[in-house]
């Protein structure tokens, strides 16, 4: 497995690479949830067969924090930096949670040299955060480690300040395949962010979505059903490169 930075104007990025491009499987570009660095993703990169690339974005991780330049343009140009790095062609995305609004706002202008979109269990929304969650975010303890551990206070307080951009009029334009991973575990202690309501409005603005349900998942899915959830994203990477 590779690590290494990649340079978005005067910030670096940091990134984990593991296999190789192939014309035969297309690569995988993982994007992760709000306060996730690319070493949550060390499970997908450790277990899949295919080329996979896992970026921290600025203020997560070994990624330079900026004081300023949280909103969505920002991170796409986080995005932007690797992809154009690594040279991905014709390759899937997957974006968990808050990394699947990124992931959308991505695809919705680049799919033209994508493959394939996994959205896990996020609605179609880059979200406007209200004044008291920095402070939640900051005392959080997640698997008995602070969040803090991975992304810097200096980064949350610069969402802040992130519009809403609201894509569900735009989930229609996506032509290339879409599959959407749910939490459907009502027991759950952090509960699916997706709605029955959701959930319609993605099967319906985008007919050829494919709805994977983790039925003992919440919000979730990558730590509690884990080797389901490497075992969907394996079987969608492989149905894309057979095409």
């Amino acid at each position: 497995m590779k690590s290494y930075f990649v340079h978005n104007g005067s910030m670096r990025i940091h990134v984990l690479e593991n296999g190789t491009p192939s014309s035969k499987t297309p690569s995988l570009l993982v994007i992760g949830g709000l306060w996730e660095s690319a070493e949550r993703a060390i499970p997908i990169l450790s277990e899949l067969a295919s080329h996979v690339v896992a970026l921290s974005f600025r203020g997560r991780g070994l990624s330079s924090t900026p004081t300023t330049g949280y909103d969505l343009s920002d991170h796409l140009s986080d995005i932007n930096a690797v992809v154009k790095h690594c040279q991905l062609q014709k390759y899937c995305v997957l974006g968990f949670s808050r990394g699947g609004a990124y992931a959308l706002g991505w695809s919705l202008k680049n799919q033209q040299n994508m493959s394939g979109l996994i959205i896990v269990d996020q609605p179609p929304v880059h979200m406007k955060y209200g004044s008291d969650y920095v402070e939640f975010w900051s005392n959080l303890v997640y698997l008995e480690v602070p969040i803090l551990n991975f992304m810097r206070r200096l980064a949350l307080e610069g969402l802040e300040s992130a519009h809403e951009v609201d894509f569900s009029s735009e989930l229609s334009q996506l032509q290339i395949p879409v599959a959407l991973f749910v939490g459907r575990n009502k027991e759950a202690k952090i509960p699916s962010n997706i709605s029955d309501e959701i959930l319609q409005l993605y099967t319906q603005a985008i007919p050829s979505c494919e709805v994977v349900k983790f039925l003992q998942s919440g919000h979730m899915i990558p730590d509690e059903e884990q080797q389901k959830y490497i075992a969907e994203i394996t079987s969608f990477i492989k149905k894309q490169g057979h095409k």
